[in-house]
This record gives structure tokens, C-alpha cells and sequence, in this order.
């Protein structure tokens, strides 16, 4: 970062860190919180009940300049509000799991709908689409050409990841994901903060920035990768109705 941005950070933040809100959303066990605390632990954790939501925060040493992360690991049930993090976040991470068709359904709903949202509400933020668990690419269902043509579609970034391997492949979405919002929401541009070699990989590719467009219609009825069950996730997002 060079001294003239880190003297407008300073001037305008008047020695208060920035902060950056980032909700997870996606269908029960595609891995929201176990990419979660391998953000902030850099630990892998196997098993976490499902029907737990939370709030969690981050500090970060970015070049010398403190920055406050804070991430919602959203759990969306039938009475869910999703105003609770429509509202509140600067970005979103919409996860599904490469090993669950109906999450990937799942995902692309989520997309469109906070697509929706964000045109009429008047709002830009960056969205990443991201498949996990590519560590069981022996159970894939959907494929890397899939998501890719998904994010194309809807216009978002990409990743595929997994919580269960490198610390840098999770934290390189995050870190894309703060340079993204910060540029937008303090009109200060960040240096950009290379994890090890950022570059697109086979596993992990790294993206031009997009913008999520406007929703191409809603999605029927889908089904979650743990509850096998339909769910409506129209009621989910009653508020486009």
C-alpha cells in the first residue's frame, strides 16, 4: 500500500478501523462454517450443527493498516427473514457443495434473489459464487464447467474450494471479496494483499471482478443436501414478492 493511501485511510477513518460485513448463505452442510472458522482459525473442523446461526469478527493486518472483518454464517429456515442479512451485509458468499446437485439449485436461487434485491434497492456488491468440498472430487455432481457457466450467467464470481486443505484457497476468496468492498465503500483503493502466488489455478480460479445482474426469474422448489424434503425458498424471500 503506498504512504498516500495509507494517509487518506487515516484521514478518513480518524484511527477507527474500516469494516467489512460478509454473509454466507447456502443450502444446510455445504460447508458455510467450516469455510467460516478456517477463515478466521485457520483450522478444519468436520461436524457443526446445522441449525446454528452466528456472527463472527476478524482483524486483519493489511499492510500495516488494521481492518475488522465481521461474517454471518446464515442458517435460513421456512420463517427466516432474509432482510437480516440482505440488509446488513457489504458482500455475499454463496456456497454449495460440488458433491450436491440440489445445493447447486439451491446456490443459483440465492444468487437470483439477492441479485433482485440489490437492483431495487439501488445497491452494488460484489457476490462470489463457490463451490466446496472439492476435495471429494470423487463424489462430484456438478461440474467446474457448471459453476462457471453459472457465475457467467448471473454475472458473479467464482471459486471452487475446499475448507478441508490449504488455508490460502479459502482465504483468497475473503481477501478478493475486502479489496472488492473497500473500493466501493470508502472510495480508497487497497493493495492488493497476494495470499501466496494469486493466480488462477486448475482448482481455485481467480476471476475478473463481476457484478451480479438483475434475477433472469425464479427457480421451482428445491431440495436441501442434507433435508432431502422440499423447502420453499419462496417464503424465504417473501420480500420480492
Amino acid at each position: 500500500m503506498t504512504m498516500n493511501v495509507r494517509r487518506s485511510l487515516g484521514h478518513r477513518f480518524n484511527g477507527a478501523a474500516p469494516e467489512y460485513n460478509i454473509a454466507l448463505v447456502g443450502a444446510l452442510g455445504v460447508g458455510k462454517s467450516a469455510l467460516t472458522v478456517k477463515y478466521i482459525t485457520k483450522r478444519f473442523i468436520m461436524e457443526y450443527d446445522p441449525d446454528l446461526e452466528g456472527k463472527y469478527t476478524k482483524h486483519e493486518d493489511w499492510d500495516n493498516v488494521e481492518l475488522v472483518v465481521h461474517l454471518m454464517d446464515t442458517c435460513d429456515k421456512e420463517d427466516s427473514d432474509p432482510l437480516r442479512y440482505l440488509k446488513w451485509a457489504d458482500a455475499f458468499v454463496i456456497v454449495y457443495s460440488i458433491t450436491s446437485r440440489p445445493s447447486f439449485e439451491t446456490a443459483r436461487e440465492y444468487v437470483e434473489n439477492i441479485s433482485h434485491y440489490l437492483k431495487r434497492h439501488a445497491r452494488d456488491c460484489p457476490v462470489a459464487l463457490v463451490g466446496n468440498k472439492i476435495d471429494l472430487e470423487r463424489y462430484r455432481q456438478v461440474s467446474k464447467a457448471e459453476g462457471t457457466a453459472l457465475s457467467v450467467e448471473l454475472d458473479c464470481l467464482f471459486y471452487e474450494t475446499t475448507a478441508a486443505e490449504e488455508y490460502d484457497h479459502v482465504a483468497r476468496i475473503f481477501t478478493r471479496l475486502i479489496t472488492d468492498v473497500h473500493a466501493d465503500k470508502y472510495g480508497v483503493p487497497l493493495q492488493p494483499l497476494f495470499i501466496a502466488e494469486d493466480r488462477p489455478t486448475p482448482r481455485d480460479p481467480l476471476h475478473v471482478r463481476q457484478r451480479p445482474k438483475s434475477p433472469k426469474g425464479t427457480s421451482s422448489d428445491k431440495k436441501d443436501e442434507k433435508n432431502p424434503q422440499k423447502k420453499n425458498f419462496s417464503k424465504l424471500f417473501k420480500i420480492f414478492n
